[in-house]
């Protein structure tokens, strides 16, 4: 049963799915700490199908990409031509792939776009000859009905010829859904020792949209096998998929690259996987990658693990890792917890992460109930500034209430 809706969902163009998407982007989220959580916001709208948020997220993402890292810019613009279409804004959503394709001619996004598109009508266009491929697509989608010893070597003939690689990748899913040896074999085949970067990794990803566990068992063999870096990447984004949040466990504790763990770790968050990542804490070693463990605990949205550590005798630069996570986790009173968490304290780098957290969790009434109880000038100027980037109408009152105050008010 689980097959066929699987089968159902990728006729209907419907594959390209949010933690599908998320899994399969080769950074995962943008290096800068900042930019990073607001990618993370974008996802976590997605998740929850507030698509107007989620665009609006992804927005301010490419907006300080292009200032930051211009080269990424290109991924925060198809999750908004994503949240676009998923709101039904379809002629939003075609103009900003339009947009994508003009922008960025050799963005490795366009054909993910014109994939999101192609279920509408009048799809756009990014590569000549789309009508050709389409029907091959169209063709190799077909064998989903096919008998496996009829479909299995005209799939081989497919993977082993002159087809385009979107087709290629059609051609892996339909293995991925034949309940035969011989279909995984040849999938396992294509994912250990294909020449294609590209294809090896798509076919990695099948193995884990399979979800039975003769794949899964093909994946950790290849991992355990694999000196590829980028392998290892896929087939932890293929564990995310398969919801194997035991399988990246392994990989965030034992992986001897320090960046492949940090992926398993954001991997660990994609799936909430809170106890993994709680028990991952308490082991790791490495600064970076505990702070990367507090990020994703705030993805996960467990809020009361991070308070917990935000109070606790960690070194201080975690403890305002913790606090900034906090607004990632964004709880209905994320603003009411980094208030108290400001308001207990003296140190500034504390204050200063409970402001952002506030921030990032977009509650700006709590900073406004700061900035009312400030006891100097100095810390109003301080949340004043954090103030004026915030939305709301109450943060724009205060905004005109100091200009006509020409700023004497105490």
């Amino acid at each position: 049963m689980i097959k066929r809706l699987r089968v159902m969902i990728f006729s209907l163009g419907l594959i390209t799915g949010v933690a599908v998407q998320a899994a399969s982007d080769r950074a995962m989220a943008p290096s800068d700490q900042q930019l990073a959580e607001l990618y993370w916001q974008g996802h976590e709208a997605l998740k929850n199908a507030d698509w107007s948020k989620a665009r609006e997220n992804f927005s301010r993402l490419e907006a300080e990409l292009q200032k930051k890292e211009p080269a990424s810019a290109d991924a925060a613009v198809y999750w908004q031509a994503y949240a676009l279409l998923q709101a039904r804004r379809t002629a939003e959503a075609r103009a900003t792939v339009e947009r994508l394709q003009r922008t960025y001619p050799d963005s490795r996004w366009l054909g993910d776009a014109q994939d999101l598109l192609r279920q509408t009508r009048g799809g756009v266009k990014i590569a000549e000859g789309d009508d050709d491929e389409g029907l091959a697509e169209i063709a190799v989608v077909g064998l989903l009905q096919a008998p496996a010893d009829r479909a299995l070597p005209i799939l081989r003939k497919v993977l082993s010829g002159s087809q385009p690689i979107k087709v290629k990748k059609r051609a892996l899913f339909v293995l991925s859904q034949i309940d035969e040896a011989a279909a995984l074999d040849t999938l396992t085949e294509f994912a250990k020792s294909s020449n294609n970067p590209e294809l090896r990794s798509e076919a990695i990803r099948m193995l884990g949209i399979s979800g039975d566990e003769p794949a899964i068992q093909k994946l950790h063999d290849i991992y355990a096998a694999t000196g590829s870096l980028e392998d290892k990447r896929s087939i932890i984004q293929a564990w995310l998929i398969a919801d194997r949040p035991d399988l990246v466990l392994q990989s965030a504790r034992n992986e001897p690259d320090e960046e492949l763990r940090r992926d398993a770790i954001q991997a660990l968050g994609a799936m909430d996987a809170t106890a993994e990542l709680r028990s991952l804490f308490e082991s790791e070693k490495s600064p970076e990658n505990s702070k990367a463990i507090l990020q994703s605990l705030g993805v996960a949205g467990d809020t009361e693990t991070l308070v917990r550590i935000a109070a606790s005798d960690q070194p201080e630069e975690l403890r305002v890792e913790a606090i900034r996570a906090i607004g990632i986790a964004d709880g209905s009173d994320a603003g009411t917890t980094l208030a108290g968490i400001y308001k207990k304290t003296s140190s500034e780098e504390i204050r200063s992460a409970a402001l952002e957290g506030m921030l990032i969790a977009g509650d700006s009434e709590a900073m406004l109930n700061l900035y009312r109880e400030a006891g100097s000038r100095e810390e109003k100027k301080a949340l004043l500034r954090m103030i004026t980037i915030t939305d709301g109408d109450a943060a724009l009152d205060l905004i005109e209430a100091e200009l006509d105050s020409g700023g004497t008010q105490p």
